[in-house]
């Protein structure tokens, strides 16, 4: 009888373990990493298009006019273009010292806005300037394993205002080039938890240009100056992301934590297992600058079974960094000239 109970026992002391054992790899199967974001593949004539940068650049530059015009009274946004990312031929560059075989790409936006002051205060017709800021930013990655990285980046502020029975045309155009070397290839496929970073060695060239009513250009300033750096990356987790004009579509996506080490920028970026930008964000210190989400795109390989994949892993998320701090120090420097 004692060994009945014994045998009984080591029985139900088997199930339990067994039903232990069931639990745990049903937990291990639900946290394990459902997606890889693969390489994209893009091809010219794919584009992508965000809604968020023109919030941002109104934001930012409704703060600067409240705190630098005593006048102002209220901004009103006119007409803006959406932010779309294009990609078109490869290009073939010097890069590193060798001609390299690049995808290019350009991101482009603009913002309409018209300046409103309190009645009286100016010498503007009707109290209003106009204003308008186009983003272009063309950026040339290796398709092949390469450390090199060129970006070009234009940010025109443009003026309108009428008085004294003359209208005044006034253009502002900072230029800045980056050719960017990192110590390290991207992944060619990233599993969260993956991290990873970055040694980057940027040599920077910034001109500011100025010109009234269609004149010449007049440079005033220009600066080159060499940048090291260390970024960091964390793939952090699986995270589903509202997309589409209305937000009412939703894709899995990985979300990735970027840091420069020992600056006050962060950007958390969602990428989708195919390897194209789904949503972005920008911090300084802690505030959000940007945040922009994916509204419509077209993606020629997605869906596709076979397809053809680079050596130089995903593109720098920071393609879309910064747009607007920069939009801001050109509106600012141009002021201050």
């Amino acid at each position: 009888m004692g060994s009945i109970e014994g045998l009984n026992r080591k029985s139900d002391d088997m199930r339990k373990w067994g039903l232990a054992l069931l639990i745990v790899g049903l937990l291990a199967t639900s946290t394990a990493s459902a997606i890889t974001i693969e390489q994209p593949d893009y091809q010219s004539g794919d584009w992508f298009e965000y809604d968020g940068w023109t919030a941002a650049v109104f934001s930012e530059y409704e703060s600067q006019m409240a705190a630098e015009s005593p006048d102002y009274e209220r901004l009103n946004l006119t007409e803006d273009v959406p932010m779309r990312m294009t990609f078109e031929d490869n290009e073939k560059i010097n890069l590193g010292g060798q001609d390299t075989n690049c995808r290019v790409s350009i991101v482009e936006h603009s913002v309409n806005m018209t300046v409103h002051f309190t009645p009286g205060s100016t010498d503007y017709t009707n109290d209003t300037m106009t204003l308008n800021v186009t983003t272009n930013i063309k950026v040339w990655m290796p398709t092949g394993a390469s450390a090199f990285e060129k970006r070009v980046e234009t940010i025109l502020l443009e003026t309108w205002f009428s008085g004294g029975g003359e209208d005044n045309y006034i253009e502002s155009k900072l230029t800045t080039e980056e050719i960017i070397e990192r110590d390290g290839l991207w992944p060619s496929g990233i599993d969260v938890g993956n991290e990873w970073d970055f040694a980057e060695t940027i040599t920077r060239t910034t001109i500011i240009e100025e010109r009234i009513n269609r004149a010449l250009w007049n440079e005033t300033s220009r600066l080159t100056e060499n940048i090291a750096r260390q970024v960091t990356w964390t793939a952090a987790e699986e995270v589903d992301v509202a997309v589409g004009e209305f937000n009412d579509e939703t894709v899995p996506t990985i979300r990735m934590e970027q840091q420069i080490v020992g600056e006050s920028r962060t950007s958390t970026d969602w990428y989708h297992e195919e390897g194209y930008l789904v949503k972005t964000q920008h911090f300084v210190n802690g505030t959000l600058l940007l945040s922009a989400t994916l509204t419509d795109y077209e993606y020629s390989a997605e869906n596709v079974v076979s397809t053809v994949v680079t050596n130089n892993g995903l593109p720098a998320p920071s393609l879309l960094a910064a747009i607007t701090i920069m939009a801001m120090a050109a509106i600012q420097r141009s002021k201050a000239e």
